[in-house]
């Protein structure tokens, strides 16, 4: 007959330190999957933004370098822009050119998908917030906004480079590669930005802080993609 084998159960100690390291390695992993995944959000952001850039540049080439516009400061997703887009909307004027045929193999998805972006899709805001704002500073040298305003037509890309900046008694060129275009909308931003949100309600409806949390994705004048982080924004959106 085979002796009786008891079983040891764990003591109180022993699940505690289990429990422990358990705890111990969420708390490394969970982090690094979380800034694994914004990266990947951010990266789909910057390739729509480029994507955007070179819709921009070709509606330009076809229109004797004209940009697209007027343009209003906010801008919308191709359903909340409305169908077709109305006056003030980027999509008015670009949409074609972001519309990629099924087997370029860029992974676009037209107009509908390029002008939004995973992060903008899962953060607080309403259905119909604004998904970028476009840079509505005043060129003193055509008194007006690059996009054009009211009445005023957009500027040629030649004409961007007459744009300066004041300081002090003098006047600088800008660099169109250090000046932004288009930029994730926020209300945080709104705020730096001087956008009253007592006339402008859509400023509400947008998320109340910037969707990569530590970041913004902004398309410049040379169109290209980059970050643009907030001490950038305060410098370049600036009361002359």
């Amino acid at each position: 007959m085979k002796p009786h084998r008891q079983h040891r159960a764990f003591t109180l100690i022993e699940i505690i330190v289990v429990l422990g390291i358990i705890v111990l390695f969420l708390a490394l992993v969970v982090p690094f999957v979380m800034r694994w995944r914004q990266g990947g959000n951010s990266a789909v952001c910057v390739r729509n933004m480029q994507l955007i850039g070179k819709a921009i540049a070709a509606y330009a080439a076809d229109h004797d370098e004209q940009l697209p516009g007027p343009l209003s400061q906010d801008q919308y997703t191709l359903d909340a822009a409305g169908k077709p887009p109305r006056d003030g909307q980027l999509l008015k004027y670009i949409e074609r050119y972001l519309e990629q045929p099924a087997n370029s193999g860029s992974g676009a998805g037209g107009a509908r998908t390029i002008f939004t972006f995973p992060a903008w899709e899962n953060g607080e805001h309403a259905t119909d917030a604004p998904v970028f704002l476009v840079n509505t500073q005043v060129l003193p040298a055509f008194s007006q906004p690059a996009w054009g305003a009211g009445e005023n037509h957009p500027l040629k890309l030649s004409q961007l480079k007459k744009w300066t900046r004041v300081i002090g008694e003098r006047q600088f060129p800008v660099e169109l590669s250090k000046m932004w275009a288009l930029t994730e909308a926020d209300q945080v931003l709104a705020k730096l930005m001087g956008i009253n949100e007592k006339t402008e309600k859509w400023v509400q409806r947008m998320s109340s802080r910037p969707v990569h949390n530590n970041h913004r994705n902004a398309l410049y004048f040379d169109w290209h993609v980059e970050p643009l982080v907030l001490p950038k924004a305060a410098e370049q959106h600036f009361v002359e």
